[in-house]
């Protein structure tokens, strides 16, 4: 089986700068996949906008958190993913107060250790990932997840990659896992 790391495109400039989040959205609690209690939805992010014209709203905003499109979301759904917590976001104009798009905050639940090789550390001490494998066995067949190792890393399978390459989806990115290297 093959793996792939699912993100936002790097260095887009037009994608909007989402501002402070709300008290009860932790980011770390939404990296490592813990159960959230979230009362007031749908959840109001303000977003900085410079030139309305230029923006551009990805199916999927992974800066502070992972934001999926409904077109992203369904994909998610119609391939049997039944992981993931998801909650209403309404993403709002600091300028005006206007939402500007509506997406799905998405919680993977829980982190899976399970790499077979590939994580060293450096002279510092902090972990770095190269070309990363996966022990099939330790997946528990799961097709979308989370790596204990690097929680910040969405990792979907080949089946999900495949089913999500024929959508069309904008400025979202797939990478297989084995050649990835953080820095």
């Amino acid at each position: 089986m093959e793996y792939f790391i699912m993100d936002e495109v790097a260095g887009n400039p037009y994608i909007p700068y989402i501002g402070d989040l709300p008290e009860e959205l932790d980011m770390i609690d939404v990296a490592i996949g813990k159960k959230v209690d979230i009362n007031d939805v749908p959840i109001q992010l303000p977003v900085s906008i410079g030139d309305v014209s230029e923006v551009e709203y990805p199916d999927l905003l992974t800066g502070n958190v992972p934001l999926f499109s409904e077109k992203l979301k369904f994909a998610l759904d119609e391939t049997g993913i039944d992981n993931i917590d998801y909650f209403q976001v309404d993403l709002i104009n600091e300028e005006d107060g206007k939402t500007v798009a509506k997406y799905y905050l998405g919680i993977v639940i829980g982190l899976i250790k399970c790499l077979k090789s590939g994580l060293t550390s450096s002279p510092a001490g902090r972990d770095i990932l190269k070309n990363p494998v996966i022990d099939f066995s330790l997946v528990r067949g799961q097709k979308l997840f989370r790596l204990a190792e690097s929680p910040l890393l969405i990792i979907v399978d080949s089946s999900v990659k495949d089913a999500l390459s024929k959508i069309n989806l904008q400025g979202v990115s797939l990478l297989r896992l084995k050649d990835y290297e953080s820095f």
